[in-house]
């Protein structure tokens, strides 16, 4: 099974203001957790679609070249 498929055509469905709230609010929420459950949820966001991913990891302020599998 792909987990990823799903969640990736629905970020695709999203006009690009959707999608930075989603950004946004993922970012929100995941601030004060740990930056290794950061990293393993941009890297989950990720395989869904690299764009998501990349715009969780912007909104954390984590450098793209951090996220490693």
């Amino acid at each position: 099974t792909d987990y990823y498929s799903q969640p990736g055509a629905l970020f695709r469905l999203m006009t690009p203001a959707q999608q930075q709230v989603l950004f946004d609010n993922t970012a929100r929420a995941m601030n004060s957790v740990p930056k290794e459950i950061q990293l393993r949820h941009i890297r989950n966001c990720s395989k869904a679609d690299p764009a998501y991913g990349t715009g969780i990891a912007k909104q954390l302020n984590i450098p793209i070249g951090e996220i490693s599998s």
